[in-house]
């Protein structure tokens, strides 16, 4: 059904009817008092036109043009206003003429001349398969005299007999040749393999998309115009296939997690991210309106180059440089207000009481209730949050330097009330470049950043997480109490001397009837019992060097660094509201300082001679990163004012602890790569790269890691036995691609995993007067000096095509990757003394198909395009890691819900099975798997995957003169998630509306879902019935924008003017009954895939912005 579905889609977008060709591609020039030819050559060196000036045209006379990113319809508009010339479009040529009623009073007032012999050449233009070639521009070389070829390849031009004329048309190679008047002239024009086409950033080069053999996935700066995320993981979701993002909050300030390909460990999945270059371990402090490309390489073969760190893929992104041309100055601005997308339905007071009193979880008389409350906490907890961005920039240069410069502010308080959830962000760019001489050519590429963060606490811990209290406080119990109206219990804590919480009025929060036993916190309470702030400051960069000595040979020296710190405070106040539901005082710091580098040089030499291009690449890299960090934390301040909550002003008690040391870690590499192409249809590529690391990771003799691969390609259309199978299918492109490589994983190793070592701490000792001594001890990590890297052996198979005149685009890619040697810690040998050692183990493989599919039309001003992509994935553990299977995600403190095991997919859901809900009862009856009688923690089965079967994204885009239309989803089908918000040990949470009005009530009760509340069911909360469907499809926006007309913008002193309005992630579609499929799980590690505790959800947003370039 999939299939069928896909290949229909396929099928619709083949027979779009072919229309007019565009003439809306947007062009940018500056000029004063030039003439008319002058820009005519400016619009030719940013389009794919070439303009051909029929007899009489004056393309010498002044004109004068300001145009930023102008549909060239429009730019033709104006420059040809008021002048004689019309123009028309004939494939991709325009041709000038004048116009005809000009034309014929002026041959009305001029005297006719005298009879003269005219020569003309007469001939047709064909390709190398014979085929006559329409639209070809013939042109009397040193003049303006020229033509166009007739559909049938046919031309006539004015021109004599020996004068050259020059034969051009985009994909060919251009030719001269002299002309003939005697006899019919036969032209063969041959395809341009070197022809500009569009280049994708691989490993220490680029290379042409047509040529590239491996999976390469790219996202262009149009991609993300205009977004109002400030991640930008977050900016590409929904934008390549098999690129899932992972948000696991969507609270201000959080970052993303990307997977390639599925999860391949039962470590850390992380890719490999380069900018411009440089290592770095995240790419959330990046502006997404400074990145220029995205390029993801999703198979072995193209990630290969990184070898060790390569093994979940790789992120190359490259910032904006600057264009050449008249310098422009621009300011983007963007404001949005932001409210919770949505809250699960859960239930009333009423409703509340009902339940727990079915479910004998309370009776009447513990709610203490006043028989009017019914407390909606969303309402007292959440606001309209407000977001605003503004990016000012300037960017220019000429035909020996470039460069860009920008500096953008973000502002994001979002929807808690208060201020304990805003993210503030400085961020500056600063990209040049300058050609010193023509062998030698350096530059710069340096961010830096300056970002203030106070974010909720999002544990797995309900006493913990804001948003998760939200939703199961009770509804019986007010958001504070009147002063005549607080009851006796929580009075009396009052009168006991202790610091219960209040508002600013002064008014006690309400305090649950059932604090204690469910951990109730009141929501308000637990947002403000803690302050924390993170303040950090970073400047990354590289700075490079390109010498070409002789033609053909780049060699590259490159310095990267990183550098600075991030400042993180935390602030518990003293509070108490029940026997557990308090805490004392405290106050914790911490300082963490970071300073990377890397040295890196590489050559690349590229020659082509006939038929034949070869390419080579070597070089070497050497990184290095030094750390130090200082903690500590305190539980008595000499005074608890505000300005004295400083670590400086702590009482020196036994519960007072500091911590912190500097370290050095360093690695090496060794890298190269060679290529080879044949008459630009048979390609072959070869990558190897050596790797090794410090004594921290590994033992010296298995210390250096190899990873080779191999891809290749072949352009089928370019054979020409296709060229009658081009024209019959429209087909422009075609070429199969296969690939094979091995990539390593350095993030399976921690520090030092192999040896055994010594360990000291205050702990360890102590003097005969009960006062601590720092002592020494054995660690209990048995060593194991035969554990190795952790490696990952992919194949891939892909197809490209281009059709209908590269308006419709499609590529498949077939892949399957087998991770082998897991890094997995199990238990030591009872005679060693030890506690556990860690041993290499297992392989997990992942295999799917990935599918891309574009189309792009217009019809005379109206222009539209529409792309899709899907990707699935298929994971399984072929090989555990260890003869039982391997806990991961607990639920509060019942059972483990998340495991590895061999035959299922990477930390599965594992719960009990309910066979039936008896229909006298309404109790759950559990499959008993063991056949014991009896309902164990063996009595769990798989009840499914946190990872999805599939992922998709779509994106619509049109315009229509200065109007134009974005509408972005992305969406994943077939993961599952278990709702964990609620705990099994507290039974007195509020929990969904549906768990009451879908339950069984009585023996006559039909349609029902969920059995009788029941309290004494401890496998109930972990069960298959708390699993859910969480795929989703969600609208991340529709974007409308207008581009006030030039001439209107150019009266107020500017080029360009647009405003916007968006709805950001404004439609969900979705059958979970959570808070946001997209978040509801714990963090971005696989191990918590699966599991609801009930995270800072996604807001959707309304948005406008403004785009003002001068």
């Amino acid at each position: 059904m999939k299939v069928s579905a896909f290949l229909m889609f396929v099928g619709a977008f083949c027979l779009m009817a072919e229309t007019a060709v565009s003439q809306n591609i947007p062009v940018s020039i500056n000029r004063t008092n030039v003439s008319l030819e002058t820009v005519l050559n400016d619009i030719e060196a940013q389009t794919e036109y070439l303009f051909i000036y029929k007899n009489g045209v004056n393309v010498n006379q002044e004109i004068s043009v300001s145009a930023d990113q102008e549909s060239l319809s429009t730019v033709l508009d104006e420059i040809l206003q008021g002048s004689d010339i019309t123009y028309s479009v004939q494939g991709k040529h325009i041709i000038l003429a004048r116009s005809e009623k000009t034309a014929v009073a002026r041959a009305a007032a001029v005297p006719a001349p005298a009879p003269q012999d005219v020569s003309h050449a007469r001939g047709v233009v064909r390709d190398a398969a014979g085929e006559p070639l329409f639209g070809v521009s013939v042109v009397v070389k040193g003049t303006m005299r020229g033509v166009a070829t007739e559909l049938d390849g046919s031309f006539s031009i004015e021109a004599k007999a020996g004068e050259i004329l020059e034969i051009s048309s985009i994909g060919f190679i251009s030719q001269e040749v002299p002309a003939v008047t005697d006899r019919a002239m036969n032209i063969l024009l041959v395809e341009d393999a070197e022809m500009l086409e569009e280049t994708v950033v691989i490993g220490y080069g680029v290379q042409k998309k047509s040529d590239v053999t491996g999976a390469i996935a790219s996202v262009k700066d149009s991609d993300l115009e205009n977004r109002t995320t400030t991640d930008v993981a977050q900016a590409i979701q929904g934008k390549a296939a098999g690129v899932q993002i992972i948000n696991a909050s969507g609270a201000p300030g959080s970052a993303s997690a990307i997977q390639i390909r599925g999860y391949s460990s039962n470590s850390k999945t992380d890719p490999l991210m380069i900018v411009d270059g440089l290592k770095v371990n995240d790419i959330s402090y990046l502006d997404p309106e400074t990145i220029a490309s995205i390029e993801i390489l999703k198979d072995a073969a193209s990630a290969a180059i990184y070898g060790i760190e390569a093994g979940n893929g790789v992120v190359l992104i490259t910032t904006k440089s600057g264009r050449k041309g008249e310098g422009r100055v621009f300011y983007n601005f963007q404001s949005s207000v932001q409210k919770i997308a949505r809250i699960p339905e859960l239930m009333n007071a009423r409703e509340y009481m009902d339940y727990m009193m079915l479910s004998g979880a309370a009776t009447q008389a513990d709610f203490d209730y006043d028989g009017k409350t019914d407390t909606n906490w969303a309402d007292y907890m959440l606001e309209t949050g407000h977001q605003q961005r503004h990016t000012f920039g300037v960017e220019g240069g000429n035909d020996r330097a470039k460069f860009y410069t920008s500096l953008s502010y973000t502002d994001n308080n979002g929807i808690i009330k208060g201020d304990k959830d805003v993210f503030r962000r400085l961020v500056g760019q600063i990209n040049a470049e300058y050609k010193a001489k023509d062998w030698l050519t350096v530059g710069v590429n340096t961010t830096i950043d300056r970002s203030v963060r106070r974010a909720l606490s999002e544990s797995s811990t309900t006493s913990d997480s804001v948003f998760a209290s939200i939703i199961i406080s009770d509804p019986i119990t007010p958001f504070v109490y009147d002063d005549n109206s607080i009851p006796a219990r929580v009075q009396s804590v009052i009168d006991g001397g202790y610091k219960v919480p209040r508002d600013a009025a002064g008014h006690v929060y309400g305090v649950s009837a059932f604090s204690d036993q469910s951990y109730l916190w009141n929501p308000q309470v637990m947002l403000e019992r803690r302050d924390t702030e993170t303040q950090s400051f970073r400047v990354r960069g590289v700075a490079y060097a390109n010498f070409t000595p002789f033609k053909d040979l780049v060699i590259t020296s490159r310095f990267g660094f990183q550098g600075g710190y991030s400042h993180s405070n935390t602030y518990n106040h003293e509070m108490y509201m029940t026997t557990k539901n308090n805490q004392a005082m405290s106050i914790s710091g911490s300082s963490n300082d970071r300073l990377y580098y890397q040295w890196e040089n590489f050559a690349n030499y590229n020659k082509s001679f006939g038929k034949h291009d070869i390419s080579a690449m070597a070089g070497m890299s050497y990184q290095q990163t030094n750390t130090d960090s200082i903690r500590g934390n305190a539980n008595q301040l000499t005074s608890e004012a505000p300005n004295f909550r400083y670590l400086n002003n702590t009482v020196n008690t036994a519960q007072m602890t500091l911590g912190g040391q500097p370290e050095v870690r360093a690695n090496m590499s060794y890298f190269g790569r060679i290529g080879y192409s044949y008459d630009n249809r048979y390609f072959i590529q070869a990558n190897f790269r050596a790797d090794a690391y410090d004594s921290s990771k590994l033992e010296r003799k298995h210390r250096w890691g190899y990873f080779p691969s191999v891809s290749a390609g072949w352009t089928v259309s370019n054979e020409p036995f296709m060229q009658n199978v081009k024209r019959a299918l429209s087909l422009s492109f075609m070429k199969l691609r296969a690939s094979w490589g091995v990539n390593g994983n350095v993030n399976a190793l921690g520090e030092y995993q192999y040896a055994s070592v010594l360990e000291s701490s205050s702990d360890y000792g102590n003097n005969l007067d009960g006062t601590f001594l720092v002592g020494v001890r054995p660690s209990k990590i048995l060593s194991n000096h035969g554990i190795r890297w952790e490696t990952s052996r992919q194949v891939d198979v892909g197809l490209d095509l281009r059709m209908f005149k590269e308006r419709l685009t499609f590529s498949v890619d077939w892949y399957n990757k087998d991770t082998h040697d897991l890094l997995t810690r199990t238990t030591a040998p009872g005679n060693t003394g030890a506690e556990y050692v860690y041993v290499n183990a297992g392989l997990v493989n992942n295999h799917g198909t990935e599918f891309e599919l574009g189309w792009k039309d217009s019809i005379g001003d109206f222009n539209y395009g529409i792309s899709a992509n899907l990707s699935t994935v298929h994971n399984k553990v072929v090989k555990g890691t260890s003869p039982d299977r391997v806990p991961g995600q607990k639920i509060w403190s019942s059972y483990d819900v998340t495991y590895f095991e061999e035959g299922y997919p990477l930390w599965y859901l594992r719960t009990f099975m309910v066979d039936h809900i008896d229909q006298a009862t309404g109790e759950a009856v559990y499959k008993d798997f063991d056949g014991d009688g009896a309902i164990t923690p063996n009595d769990r089965d798989f009840a499914g995957s946190g990872i999805p079967d599939f992922t998709y994204g779509l994106t619509l885009n049109m315009s229509y003169k200065g109007f134009d239309l974005l509408v972005l989803g992305a969406g994943s089908q077939g993961a599952e998630l278990l709702y964990a918000v609620t705990r099994a040990d507290a039974l007195q949470q509020n929990t969904l509306k549906s768990f009451y009005t879908d339950a069984w009530k009585n023996a006559s009760s039909t349609g029902y879902r969920y059995p009788k509340p029941d309290a004494n069911d401890k496998y109930y909360r972990t069960s298959n019935l708390r699993v859910y469907d969480a795929s989703f499809f969600k609208i991340k926006q529709i974007q409308l924008g207008y581009n006030v007309p030039r001439k209107l913008v150019k009266r107020i002193g500017l080029s360009s003017l647009r405003a916007y309005v968006s709805l950001d992630d404004w439609f969900t579609f979705t059958k979970y009954p959570g808070l946001d499929p997209e978040t509801s799980h714990v963090g971005s590690s696989a191990s918590g895939l699966g599991v609801d505790f009930g995270s800072y959800p996604i807001s959707r947003k309304l948005v406008f912005g403004v785009n003002v370039s001068f």
